[in-house]
């Protein structure tokens, strides 16, 4: 990595000092809105303060304010964390211009991750097929999504905040304002499914891609929001001057009882006046092609690593759906591991698909290691053609040699989804568009990828009559 090689970009607040990587171009933390401490803690991102002279954009800015050190979260005990942690990284093809642009919105539940862990290094995207690659921090916890009573989801607005400032600047760095694709998985996946349901979003983005998230059956609602900001108050008191480390204590009590669902977006009547699903359906969601789909075994990573987490998700929707509609749906699945997968990430993807007024490119990953299968994230270092990365060896086990083809297939089929809106004819099988009569589903196989006509129907139909029935 040539990093003595200065590259220098003019962004409207000043100019940022970047490094040469060869074909590509990289800066790093650059600031995207004021740092939100002191009287802009839990309040919408502000503008940015220009700044004189070069701006140090070589190195990684600090991640939110989170607890885990996890290979989850993709952090090192050399992270800084910090509440000032509203930066963003740019990598740049080195010639040229007018270049597709993808903005990456990382998962880790609302609670942890950031953009700059080198899993998520544009290099991969920008070398090989010109793209510019933009990944983002955004504020996490009760930093993020704690009501105020006249705000709420600022994490969701830091998204946006980030989205403007590509708007503004990304041809600075060679990139085309006017061909965005926004691009998450997990909480990064579902918060771009509410951006599309928010009109503070409309016209930053052209197309999107949601893997392992779209949203939940039921978004939590203000009421919600409001019974956890009453407990937490109750706790700590005022929130301007309390220290962040005990925000960080009463969050930690707060999944403990609560469940991660305590610090996800909620429809609050101010930012967000309807879920994705209700946004669809109403006609307001933006009408951008998706790309969008799950892993074939998403919650064998939470029984590793978070185990009872599956009977947890069972108890939560028990008393929504009633004991007898519960058992009878558990007795459609080999384990309750695969329940709670279909209730978090794949029914709220194909309701979603279902109703969305704009093409619709559904997959299911079926691609996995021995001791996980195919299970939550995997696909991330076969996305991003990063198999080297110690988190692809955690999930796929420590040969990951037998997974470049697919890896390269998947890399250069969501690329070419990113230029073009179309993600066929780049090395996965013809994927046809999804629609609710065949339900088209490319299911993505280490070896034989195919097509299939409503892969897990049965299961899906079971949920469609059962909420139905529910009026959800």
């Amino acid at each position: 990595m040539l990093r003595w090689l200065v590259v220098i970009a003019q962004t409207k607040s000043g100019s940022v000092r970047g490094f040469d990587r060869g074909d590509v171009h990289t800066w790093l933390g650059i600031p995207y809105a004021a740092p939100p401490v002191g009287a802009l803690r839990f309040r919408p991102p502000e503008p940015v303060a220009p700044w004189a002279g070069e701006l140090d954009a070589t190195r990684v800015g600090p991640v939110a304010m989170q607890e885990s050190n996890s290979v989850m979260a993709g952090l090192t005990d050399k992270t800084r964390i910090s509440e000032d942690c509203l930066t963003l990284n740019v990598s740049a093809p080195a010639r040229g211009s007018n270049h597709p642009v993808m903005v990456w919105i990382h998962g880790g539940a609302f609670v942890m991750g950031s953009g700059g862990v080198p899993l998520y290094d544009g290099i991969t995207f920008a070398s090989r097929h010109d793209i510019v690659v933009v990944s983002i921090n955004y504020r996490l916890g009760l930093f993020g999504f704690l009501f105020t009573g006249d705000q709420g989801n600022v994490g969701l607005l830091d998204q946006i905040a980030a989205l403007r400032w590509v708007r503004d600047n990304i041809a600075a760095f060679g990139g085309d304002p006017d061909n965005v694709t926004v691009m998450g998985e997990s909480a990064g996946a579902i918060s771009i499914a509410y951006l599309l349901a928010m009109p503070a979003a409309r016209g930053l983005a052209h197309r999107a891609i949601l893997q392992s998230g779209a949203g939940g059956l039921v978004p939590p609602v203000r009421e919600d929001a409001e019974q956890v900001a009453t407990q937490v108050l109750g706790e700590l008191g005022t929130l301007a001057d309390v220290p962040a480390d005990k925000i960080l204590a009463a969050q930690a009590k707060l999944l403990r009882e609560r469940g991660l669902g305590a610090v996800a977006p909620y429809v609050d009547g101010v930012n967000i006046v309807a879920g994705p699903r209700q946004a669809a359906l109403a006609g307001t969601i933006a009408r951008v092609p998706l790309l969008l789909g799950t892993n074939r075994d998403e919650w064998a990573l939470f029984d590793a690593l978070l185990p009872g987490t599956a009977k947890l998700v069972e108890n939560q929707i028990r008393p929504r759906i009633g004991d007898a509609a519960t058992d009878a749906l558990l007795a459609g699945y080999r384990v309750p591991s695969e329940l709670a997968g279909d209730v978090s990430f794949r029914i709220p993807a194909l309701r979603l698909a279902e109703v969305h007024p704009a093409p619709v490119y559904f997959y299911r990953c079926d691609v996995g290691g021995r001791m996980l299968g195919a299970a939550h994230a995997v696909e991330l270092p076969l996305v991003w053609n990063h198999l080297a990365n110690p988190f692809a060896q955690f999930l796929l086990g420590g040969d990951t040699k037998p997974f470049e083809a697919i890896a390269l297939a998947m890399h250069d089929t969501w690329a070419k989804f990113i230029r073009t809106g179309d993600p066929n004819g780049a090395g996965l099988p013809e994927w046809p568009r999804y629609d609710a009569e065949r339900r088209a589903t490319l299911v993505i196989d280490r070896e034989h990828s195919r097509v299939e006509a409503d892969a897990g129907g049965a299961q899906r139909a079971a949920w469609a009559r059962l909420l139905a029935d529910h009026g959800i």
